[in-house]
């Protein structure tokens, strides 16, 4: 049965990263963070000791990535004031999408996907960019040209899916594929790109989503191995019958953790600390064989001159000897001593565990293994900011990433909304539609700027600690206080702006408080509205007077 061309490109990328083991590879990292560390390691059933050192230095480093909220601010390359006020729509929007999208979790999935495996790809199958994007597995993406750490300049782009048979017909028919083609497909076996999970309840199907550039244009289609179930076709809008703008990016992003030289792949963490965490492994299982064997008192005994051997464990159960009184007892059943093990073995797994740490910078500061009652929020984050110094790379590219996912947004609102984009936007006046047409869209010639600012639990206690000072310190009113200080803060500040609510209300009442007969009712409640109480309260306030 002939193979689709789409299946023949797939062929000759996976032979090439079969022969780099990059499946094997990341499996195997993704083994020892998880700690399944002995696997594949004949053990006769016993459990093996470990100490996972790997799993908690990869989890700092991804939170000290992570951690940097990310903005986008939309501006015009050619700085067009006109075109300003669409720019400041389209941040809004970009924020609405951040956060609907659920964009800071994928960012952490794709951080410590590449953290672990060398690299990590998020892509949008389609226009709801509302809805979570995709982080692909590195085993299930497969790239023309291996040599390219620019994934736009690929000639074309192979992701490889698992659809059961039923869902597979029905996208074909939905595309209209003629039912000659249709019994082309057939179920396989070809779990070999995936990594965990490889058995599979039902049979499924091979499906390959393609995507290539012509043109400038990205053109996207699905084969299985014998049959095309949804032809290559470029990305782009129709109104009236007429093509718009066109996708001219892939959908597709990638994370590459630390860049190798001519290369689209890239190393992570795991790998280099393998080395290390199986010899403190081994060490530990050596240790632990040691001391089972010689660190406790052992029985021996003549077993010619024993005749019941079963009972010597036994409390208060009386063993028959057959000395014929030419030996004592003690040469017949004895104890042996335990022996002294070399300290050795302990430093040799102490100074792995510690130095490892210290070389991959996971000191206890940078941890957060530290007392805030004996360091101030500014002296933590100092130290912490030293300790991740050689991270900067990393946020240099997680910026770099957040950058190409906005430029790759505008291209999608651009390609997949003919009608433009409307959405609901909050204001000082409340809820508000804003609607941005596609001629807005098309007169765009953006750069994109990320504003970074990190979000930790010690930037928020040093910020915390500073307008603890300025209050005590009377630099701020207890209103400029409560004010300041974060939403997310520990500090109770709904509670506190109920107080102060309660307190103003107290003085407007002494301000236009009389003797009884002076009071006029419809005075008085004009005054209370006019001071910004709300009608209810202060029908209320005059009944009490």
């Amino acid at each position: 049965m002939k193979k689709t061309d789409i299946w023949q490109k797939y062929e000759k990328c996976k032979n090439y990263m079969d022969g780099k083991s990059i499946v094997s590879k990341t499996e195997r990292n993704w083994n020892f963070y998880i700690g399944d560390q002995w696997n594949g390691i004949k053990t006769g059933g016993q459990e093996l000791p470990m100490l996972n050192f790997i799993k908690p230095i990869v989890q700092y480093k991804v939170s000290s990535v992570a951690q940097n909220a990310m903005t986008a601010v939309y501006s015009d390359m050619d700085a067009n004031p006109s075109l300003q006020p669409v720019y400041e729509k389209l941040n809004k929007y970009w924020q609405q999408c951040w956060e609907k999208s659920k964009m800071n979790q994928a960012a952490w999935k794709a951080l410590k996907a590449a953290a672990i495996q060398g690299d990590s790809y998020v892509y949008w199958e389609d226009a709801d960019i509302l809805s979570p994007p995709t982080v692909i597995p590195n085993t299930c993406i497969f790239l023309s040209n291996e040599n390219i750490d620019n994934i736009q300049e690929q000639e074309y782009i192979i992701v490889q899916e698992r659809w059961s048979y039923d869902a597979c017909v029905a996208h074909a028919r939905k595309n209209k594929i003629s039912e000659k083609e249709i019994k082309l497909i057939t179920t396989d076996n070809d779990t070999q790109s995936q990594i965990f999970n490889k058995k599979e309840v039902d049979d499924k199907v091979t499906v390959l989503f393609y995507m290539e550039k012509k043109d400038g244009v990205v053109r996207v289609g699905r084969a299985t191995k014998t049959a095309i179930i949804e032809p290559v076709e470029p990305i782009q809008s129709m109104k009236d019958g007429k093509p718009l703008k066109s996708l001219s990016v892939y959908p597709i992003i990638p994370y590459v953790w630390e860049q190798v030289p001519n290369s689209a792949r890239g190393v992570g963490e795991v790998e280099q600390l393998i080395p290390n965490q199986l010899e403190l492994n081994k060490t530990l299982a050596r240790r632990s064989m040691a001391v089972s064997i010689g660190a406790y008192p052992r029985l021996a005994y003549d077993a010619n001159a024993i005749e019941n051997p079963e009972d010597l464990n036994k409390v208060g159960v009386a063993i028959a000897v057959n000395g014929g009184g030419a030996q004592s007892i003690n040469q017949m059943i004895s104890y042996l001593n335990a022996t002294n093990i070399s300290s050795d073995a302990d430093k040799l797994s102490n100074d792995l565990l510690q130095i490892t740490k210290d070389l991959a910078g996971a000191t206890d500061y940078a941890l957060g293994n530290v007392n805030p009652e004996q360091a101030s929020g500014t002296a933590i984050i100092a130290v912490r900011d030293s300790a991740q110094v050689p991270l900067s790379e990393q946020v240099a590219r997680y910026r770099q990433w957040a950058e190409d996912v906005s430029l790759l947004w505008l291209d999608l609102w651009i390609a997949y909304n003919p009608d433009g984009i409307s959405f609901m936007a909050d204001t000082e006046e409340g809820q508000i539609k804003v609607d941005i047409t596609q001629e807005e869209l098309n007169a765009l010639k953006p750069t994109v700027r990320i504003d970074v600012s990190p979000d930790n639990q010690w930037t928020k206690l040093a910020e915390q600690q500073s307008l603890d000072n300025l209050f005590m310190n009377n630099q701020l009113t207890l209103e400029e206080y409560v004010e300041a200080t974060p939403d997310n803060s520990s500090i109770p500040k709904a509670k506190l702006k109920a107080i102060i609510d309660k307190r103003k209300q107290e003085q407007q009442m002494q301000q236009i408080q009389q003797p009884t007969q002076d009071i006029d009712p419809q005075i008085v409640l004009q005054q209370l509205i006019s001071k910004g109480v709300p009608e209810e309260e202060a029908i209320a306030m005059v009944q009490s007077l």
